[in-house]
């Protein structure tokens, strides 16, 4: 059993520099980096700290994602953002389940022993309104369908056939997923406070992007 981390950036300098360090090497056969076009040093200072970097040419998670996947070889995929939110303690914890015979293991920020320090009133509503929308229409049982922190074997990724840019790549994955029937298991977890840079998430259009995705994969899908 072989796993990848894929660390998503984009001018997250800042968390590098605190988080990365803090990666375990020996926790993973592959650790690569792939970056939206950082201008903030973060490339730099990867790179510094012995990191792989992949430039990515078209913008947006859900690119990054595949981008990744493309890029690497192991059995299994595991998505970590550098920017304070996810917890590295929780990576091995994370192998280990999936290796119990798990096809997705994600961290959930809104379980009923999890914490989030991030996350305020409207992000708490918004979550919990879409997760219990994909539990409902896709026959999931989530308590957090919208974040990104997971492992997933790389067999049923490519099977997943995602084809989501943005953020939306998340809630696409566990529908997809939840249609599947793949078996997926969710580790409470905490969320500490984002670590500089800026906030990638806009609630918005972020809101509108996850409706109209309801609405495709419900119909087409």
């Amino acid at each position: 059993m072989s796993t990848a981390i894929i660390v998503l950036t984009l001018d997250e300098i800042d968390g590098v520099r605190a988080i990365m360090p803090k990666l375990n090497k020996d926790w993973a056969e592959e650790i690569i980096l792939v970056d939206g076009g950082s201008k903030d040093g973060t490339i730099e200072e990867a790179k510094k700290l012995g990191f792989e970097v992949i430039h990515q040419n078209n913008r947006g998670e859900g690119n990054a994602c595949r981008i990744g996947v493309e890029k690497t070889n192991s059995d299994f995929i595991m998505f970590f953002s550098p920017d304070g939110n996810d917890e590295p303690e929780e990576i091995p914890k994370m192998i280990n389940k999936i290796s119990e015979g798990f096809d997705i293991v994600h961290i959930s920020r809104f379980g009923k022993y999890s914490e989030s320090s991030d996350a305020g009133p409207f992000d708490r509503f918004g979550n919990r309104m879409f997760t219990f929308l994909v539990n409902v229409f896709f026959g999931g049982h989530y308590s957090d369908a919208l974040n990104g922190f997971r492992i997933i074997r790389r067999d049923i990724m490519l099977k997943l056939k995602t084809d989501a840019q943005h953020l939306n790549i998340e809630q696409q994955i566990c529908i997809r997923a939840a249609k599947k029937g793949y078996k997926v298991f969710e580790i409470d977890g905490r969320e500490p406070n984002r670590i500089g840079g800026q906030r990638k998430m806009k609630p918005l259009p972020t809101g509108a992007s996850l409706s109209w995705q309801i609405i495709k994969e419900f119909i087409s899908w």
